[in-house]
């Protein structure tokens, strides 16, 4: 079995200076994030571990599926004093954050040679500028960054027995935390088939992951859901493709980009059909350098480097429109297709000159650095501190009754005992 060596093919040192960058990152560019709960982090995820433990919710569904992660993660919280609670969970977010920037930087080694180029794709699900939006510093929305590790470790390499328990336990548990993991199926049929050629005559420790996460998935959702998903029913396609050129490509990958309105492109305007040619210049461009590069690879090449070429880009496209279709085209559905845009960025990077990766990077920085500052939505608004002391206010006239603390965004709230709220 080949030696790991430094900076070259992911040593767990270097991993672990990825992580922690990201941990780093996380924190700077969300410091509003332990002051209070984000939606179901409170409301659902919090809350329930607070009446009933941490096992019993692990079977309870949301939305029409089960959040593995997330429930641990919110459990965290009842493990603090309850003024604490909210900084315990992002506490774990940052771990979960560390942990994925790290499982990239080692399952990445053979695809992403270069360390620079790796440690920027490692590390690009906290500086996304999408991700800005409504996923960035909660627990509510990190199956969609989960998904980046978990489709790398599906097409990287798990030398050493304990890369490959990392890789298993975290694809595992990307398939028991969302339904959406299935999204990779196309990613995990590459790597068999990939295998395959090279020799394997099994499937990888990591593709028996994926399948049995997936699995237990909808195995429960076919059980034991109590609050089923309900499909969208409106779809435009135009709409879709607009928003996939506007969330996926533009708003990440070009510096000072606006961000557009939720409901900024129901009217057809010049500045839209503006907006929508310089996303198919980019999608254009990005498709002539996959091209490009593939022809310029040498047959001698890993297959496995040529399969991932073609295939990321192309699950990060259908990711994006089957979750819009399905459900809709909310920002969060734009957070792994961004990264397979990234990710492709860096696989054909490798033929690159010095000055264009100068170029590129310089730009794909300035673009992060331009939309650095999250939406008004995700930092604003009330904190756990105050509304401790509000329903405290109100406890006291009622101290067998329970009260409602305010979260984020408007109008969440958590409902908690008073005999709780006077105790901490």
């Amino acid at each position: 079995m080949p030696v790991d060596r430094p900076m070259a093919r992911g040593s767990w040192r270097s991993a672990l200076v990825v992580g922690l960058a990201a941990v780093l990152l996380l924190w700077a560019r969300a410091p509003f994030a332990p002051r209070n709960f984000w939606g179901e982090d409170g409301t659902r995820f919090f809350a329930h571990a607070m009446a009933d433990g941490w096992i019993r919710p692990l079977g309870r569904s949301l939305a029409g599926y089960f959040h593995f992660l997330p429930r641990l993660l919110g459990a965290v919280g009842t493990l603090v004093p309850l003024e604490w609670a909210p900084a315990a969970v992002f506490v774990g977010c940052l771990a979960s954050v560390g942990w994925f920037a790290a499982t990239i930087w080692l399952a990445g080694d053979r695809l992403l040679p270069d360390p620079f180029v790796r440690s920027a794709v490692a590390v690009s699900p906290v500086l996304l500028p999408i991700v800005g939006f409504e996923s960035i510093g909660n627990i509510t929305n990190l199956h969609f960054l989960m998904l980046a590790p978990a489709a790398v470790a599906i097409m990287g390499t798990q030398e050493g027995r304990g890369r490959q328990v990392n890789d298993v336990l975290l694809v595992a548990m990307a398939g028991l935390t969302s339904p959406t993991t299935l999204g990779l199926a196309p990613l995990a049929v590459a790597r068999l088939a990939s295998d395959r050629r090279g020799g394997s005559r099994r499937p990888a420790p990591v593709l028996v992951a994926w399948l049995v996460g997936v699995t237990a998935q909808f195995m429960m959702i076919a059980t034991m859901v109590d609050d089923p998903r309900e499909m969208a029913t409106d779809r435009s396609v135009p709409e879709i493709g607009f928003l996939f050129l506007e969330r996926v490509l533009s708003y990440n990958l070009l510096p000072f980009w606006p961000r557009i309105a939720g409901d900024g492109f129901e009217t057809v305007t010049v500045a839209l059909v503006l907006r929508g040619l310089v996303g198919l210049v980019l999608m254009g461009g990005l498709l002539f350098a996959v091209v490009a590069m593939l022809r310029r690879l040498p047959r001698s090449d890993d297959g496995r480097r040529l399969v991932s070429i073609v295939s990321v880009p192309l699950v990060g496209g259908i990711f994006f429109f089957g979750g819009a279709w399905l459900t809709a085209p909310e920002p969060r559905y734009a957070v792994f297709p961004a990264f397979c845009a990234l990710w492709t960025i860096g696989l054909v990077s490798a033929e690159w000159t010095v000055r264009w990766r100068v170029v590129v990077g310089s730009v794909l920085l300035l673009a992060v650095i331009t939309h650095w500052v999250p939406s008004d939505l995700r930092r604003t608004g009330p904190t756990w501190s105050d509304g401790l002391e509000a329903a405290a206010d109100d406890c006291r006239l009622d101290p067998d009754g329970s009260t409602e603390v305010l979260t984020l965004p408007e109008g969440w709230t958590v409902a908690l005992d008073c005999d709780r709220v006077l105790d901490r």
